[in-house]
């Protein structure tokens, strides 16, 4: 009976002390929590639409583009190294009725579709970052996307412009768009 009831104290001494722990803290004196890599921050913006731009003319037809549902999403080191990072946007082409030359509304445009873009270079300049991005095979059109990113009160400026080369030269686009990027 006796060795029953130090059996049980044991028990309920020891649990007390395990529950006391915190499981996610670093033990006292462990060198290797000091040596842990700083983790990115996750920084972002997402803009309903930007202004459209025209492009077009020279004996064709005239057009808009508008860039909608527009996600930037970066992980940023405290450094201000970016380590990871995507743009998405809805691409809308829409063709601007006219006589001459003849483009009626019903004319021909790319349809809607998403365009999505993974970070491929960073690079220091002396007032940020310059980022270059790769657009997915499947984007129509295909543009190139370029970031100039600048540390601002807490969060980062993003200048994007992308820039259509898929065409003859009086089609090919350039869209800029300014956002702040916070902490998500």
């Amino acid at each position: 009976m006796r060795a029953r009831a130090l059996a049980v104290a044991l028990c309920v001494g020891a649990c007390g002390n395990v529950a006391s722990k915190n499981p996610d803290a670093a033990p006292a004196g462990d060198a290797h929590a000091a040596d842990a890599p700083p983790m990115p921050t996750p920084f972002g913006a997402t803009v309903n639409q930007v202004p459209p731009v025209t492009f077009g003319g020279s004996g064709l037809c005239m057009y808009t583009i508008t860039l909608q549902q527009l996600d930037v999403a970066l992980s940023i080191l405290p450094s201000g190294q970016v380590t990871t990072g995507t743009v998405q946007d809805l691409n809308v082409e829409a063709v601007i009725p006219s006589t001459t030359p003849n483009c009626p509304s019903t004319t021909g445009v790319i349809p809607p579709n998403i365009a999505k873009y993974t970070l491929a270079s960073s690079t220091a300049t002396a007032g940020g970052t310059t980022l270059t991005f790769q657009g997915a095979t499947a984007n129509a059109p295909h543009a190139n996307l370029a970031i100039n990113l600048t540390s601002v009160s807490g969060g980062y400026t993003a200048a994007l412009t992308f820039q259509r080369y898929d065409g003859v030269a009086v089609v090919n686009w350039t869209v800029k768009a300014t956002v702040t990027l916070q902490p998500r």
